[in-house]
């Protein structure tokens, strides 16, 4: 029987990446909504809460320093980037199924630790997965594949934050943690048995020397600079670009869970308005790549950017007005998911356009390089909004992160696609004789 490979045809290209980054989201969501609740309900301060967040990004943050691997060690024999997202894959799982064995509250940082040893191997994984992606998607099908990508995300945030807190508010901590892992197995048969790295041969091994791997190392560190700072000037604007918020994000970040708990909000509530926002963010991710391939990514982009501010500058207005607890929850509610609506359209817009900066040559490390500054700029995010609602309130960290969304506005208009000269075509295509 001829083995089934979804990467041939359009649909199931899309619908190969949904799932790939629902995956990703999983272990993110459990940490960054079902930790986050269970810490600020065992009263750990709103600051240590951010620098707990921002610690978790800090392997998406630095996955560049380890991309490399993925593009210079191909493993064609074992399936290509299909052998990494496997590998990865289980580690993650496995991480997490020994994490369930350790004491939550005697042994914290041991269990902070084994979760960002699973972040590790989940930035890896994405790594694989973004080359793939880069390199498999056609031009016309890269907004609806960004959209379905961080739709896939969104999905994988819902079961891994508001899933598990409904499993842990039945069955336990330790029951949460198994319920993930056994997730997690499940997408790994859908990988092994659905997905084939397109660029995979087993036809030809080569035992690479020290030598070869130290002039493939030369040759793609030449082709990443090119690819950053020779091709115009689109990439060196994405690099700005992703250090700065995708659109006002409050909402969208462990703030929004610390907020809850301090609202009043059982476990069951924060679940449910983790999954609504998360199915939400997916629709969002959806919308905005389809209206991103009809009208222009960037004028959409620049659109669902400015009206994150709406719902934030709502909900800090009604919160200074009365304060947090004295807000309706019809509004607290309204304005999370409204937001997570145009939040999603942000995202999904905003890796169709690091798509469109990347050179497919050096996929992996480019791609990478952009994403992991989008996480630092999370974790930057996560680490100022705890100290200024520590010390301010959580209505000075709405107002203030509405204003910064003027800083990426003004970098869009400049997101141009990745230019690629004669020399540079040369320069990238060259190969020692």
């Amino acid at each position: 029987m001829r083995p089934v490979d979804l990467l041939q045809t359009r649909n199931g290209r899309l619908i190969t990446f949904f799932l790939l980054y629902v995956s990703e989201g999983i272990p993110q969501g459990f940490a960054l909504t079902a930790m986050v609740a269970y810490m600020r309900r065992q009263e750990i301060s709103i600051d240590q809460i951010g620098v707990f967040a921002a610690a978790l990004s800090l392997p998406w943050a630095f996955k560049w320093a380890w991309a490399p691997l993925v593009d210079l060690v191909k493993l064609n024999r074992f399936g290509g980037r299909k052998a990494w997202i496997i590998f990865c894959t289980l580690m993650m799982t496995l991480t997490l199924m020994s994490a369930a064995f350790v004491d939550f509250t005697a042994n914290f940082n041991l269990l902070l630790v084994m979760l960002v040893i699973s972040n590790a191997f989940g930035a890896t994984q994405d790594i694989a997965i973004d080359s793939l992606a880069v390199s498999s998607l056609k031009e016309d099908e890269r907004g609806r594949g960004a959209g379905f990508m961080f739709g896939g995300s969104a999905i994988g945030l819902a079961l891994g934050g508001g899933g598990a807190l409904y499993v842990s508010g039945l069955l336990g901590f330790n029951a949460s943690l198994i319920y993930i892992s056994g997730i997690l197995c499940l997408n790994l048969l859908f990988i092994i048995f659905f997905v084939n790295d397109p660029d995979a041969s087993n036809v030809r091994v080569i035992r690479a020397t020290f030598s070869e791997l130290a002039n493939s190392l030369r040759r793609i560190t030449l082709d990443i600079f090119y690819s950053f700072f020779n091709s115009g000037t689109g990439p060196k604007a994405g690099l700005i670009f992703m250090i700065l918020p995708t659109g006002a994000v409050a909402l969208g970040t462990v703030i929004a869970s610390s907020m809850q708990v301090d609202y009043g909000l059982t476990d069951f509530q924060i679940g449910d308005v983790s999954v609504y926002s998360n199915v939400v963010f997916c629709g969002g991710c959806l919308f905005g790549g389809v209206l991103g391939d009809k009208y222009g990514i960037r004028r959409v982009m620049a659109i669902a950017y400015a009206l994150t501010t709406i719902p934030t500058l709502f909900l800090a207005v009604n919160i200074s007005a009365s304060g947090l607890q004295d807000v309706p929850i019809a509004s607290l509610y309204g304005a999370i998911l409204s937001h997570s609506f145009v939040f999603g359209m942000c995202y999904g817009l905003a890796v169709a356009i690091v798509m469109r900066l990347t050179n497919p040559a050096v996929a992996a490390t480019q791609f990478t390089a952009f994403m992991a500054l989008a996480n630092l700029a999370v974790a930057i995010g996560n680490f100022w909004q705890g100290k200024v609602a520590q010390d301010m309130g959580y209505a000075a960290v709405l107002y203030l992160d509405a204003l910064i969304v003027v800083l990426p506005l003004m970098v869009i208009p400049f997101l141009r696609n990745r230019e690629v000269t004669g020399d540079l075509a040369q320069e990238l295509t060259h190969k020692p004789a």
